[in-house]
């Protein structure tokens, strides 16, 4: 793939390290409020207009409103969110495999794996 195809990240949990919420979210911003997008490049992404906030998957910071996060935004491990994608069906099943390969490339590399 030679350009970035994003994804908007619902039904997607939490993959920051250690939290214990199952529950699948529609994921927003929290400085806009606009759905967050991530591509198979590992590079996540708000903002209804370009790419407000934009940076790499090992970067972003996580908060589902559990009560692990004591408000905190924490960054997710590589197992977190290896784990967090294994239990993503809609990215399998609207990206296809070639985009999640690629993903899960992507964020290897960014986790020096």
């Amino acid at each position: 793939m030679s350009k970035n195809v994003w994804v908007k990240l619902k039904e997607f949990k939490c993959p920051s390290k250690h939290c214990t919420s199952k529950k699948p979210l529609k994921w927003r911003c929290a400085k806009d409020d606009h759905s967050v997008y991530l591509s198979q490049r590992g590079i996540i992404k708000c903002g209804s207009k370009g790419d407000q906030h934009r940076g790499d998957l090992s970067r972003w910071g996580w908060n589902c409103g559990s009560e692990y996060h004591k408000g905190k935004f924490n960054r997710a491990d590589f197992e977190g969110f290896t784990f967090a994608v294994s239990q993503a069906v809609q990215l399998m099943d609207k990206m296809g495999s070639q985009w999640v390969q690629e993903l899960m490339g992507s964020i290897g590399k960014q986790y020096e794996r």
